[in-house]
């Protein structure tokens, strides 16, 4: 089967009905396509967050990791419900002036709703997790995407190596993998999801990914309009990294006005399984300050 034909029949599934077999069925049948691999070497950072709720504190590494296995019931962009991932976030190693330059930014935006709704208000206290690669990490990466091009020269930059790359093998697997690549970057930047079913095509193929010896995909972030990245890589991967820094910090909104404040943190040495996280002086009241309120209770 040829790939438009093939793409053809991945657009027409109806993803309601979870179609699995059929999904894995069509991108078995792609053939020899030619994919970017990115290898992050050791001092690379990424961040991972998750949100705080009732007053919960995190001072495990594990709460900084991958979801357990047996909460894993989902589709998400780069996992199934048969194997969950690491999610975080990256920044390129050489940036431009003006690109995004902050991981937390990224990783809250992915993480709390609230933020990607300029209408919305509230308070929500976050905690981040820096790890730092000590093993060489391979990505997949997922970039050929044209409506980011100018989002970040990173993306550009891969984007242009990977067609110089793709120039010198034959035309007909040139036209294949231009063909194939675009069609993966449109799933993987998905933004109107309706449920976890509009994620399977990426996700499935990320599980083919790793099945094929990679240890995860590297994606532009749709929450930040392509200007930072995301990572997701298996849990064996995880041991290719080490948990150095982990500290919560606060979330205040009012519509189209956010304020970060730092609670607490604590370093480490990449190794300790539990630890007890520092308080710091809070500004909570600077905080609100900036967004001319006086109370969290203003923000609701």
């Amino acid at each position: 089967m040829d790939i438009p034909t093939i793409i053809e029949q991945l657009k027409n599934l109806n993803l309601e009905t979870f179609p699995k077999a059929e999904i894995l069925s069509l991108i078995r049948q792609v053939g020899e396509v030619g994919y970017d691999v990115v290898t992050f070497h050791k001092g690379k950072s990424v961040m991972r967050a998750r949100p705080n709720y009732n007053g919960e504190r995190f001072e495990k590494k594990s709460n900084y990791s991958f979801k357990p296995q047996e909460y894993n019931k989902t589709y998400q962009r780069a996992s199934t419900p048969n194997q969950t991932m690491f999610y975080a976030t990256t920044i390129p190693e050489k940036l431009k002036p003006g690109e995004l330059n902050n991981m937390r930014v990224i990783g809250v935006t992915e993480t709390i709703p609230m933020l990607r709704d300029k209408t919305k208000s509230g308070y929500q206290k976050v905690s981040f997790g820096r790890w730092y690669v000590q093993e060489d990490i391979h990505l997949l990466a997922i970039v050929q995407k044209d409506k980011y091009a100018d989002e970040s020269s990173y993306t550009k930059e891969l984007a242009e190596g990977y067609k110089k790359f793709i120039e010198k093998t034959p035309q007909d697997i040139t036209e294949r993998s231009l063909a194939f690549t675009s069609f993966l970057a449109d799933e993987f930047s998905k933004d109107d999801i309706r449920g976890d079913y509009d994620y399977m095509i990426s996700a499935l193929f990320s599980e083919l990914v790793t099945q094929q010896g990679l240890d995860g995909v590297l994606y532009p972030s749709v929450r930040v309009g392509g200007k930072g990245f995301n990572i997701a890589i298996t849990p064996e991967a995880t041991k290719k990294m080490g948990l150095y820094v982990a500290g919560e910090c606060s979330i205040y909104q009012l519509k189209d006005h956010t304020v970060v404040g730092n609670d607490a943190i604590v370093k480490l040495n990449g190794t300790e399984e539990e630890f007890k996280l520092i308080d710091i002086e809070r500004h909570e009241k600077e905080c609100l300050a900036q967004l001319g309120v006086t109370s969290i209770d203003d923000l609701k």
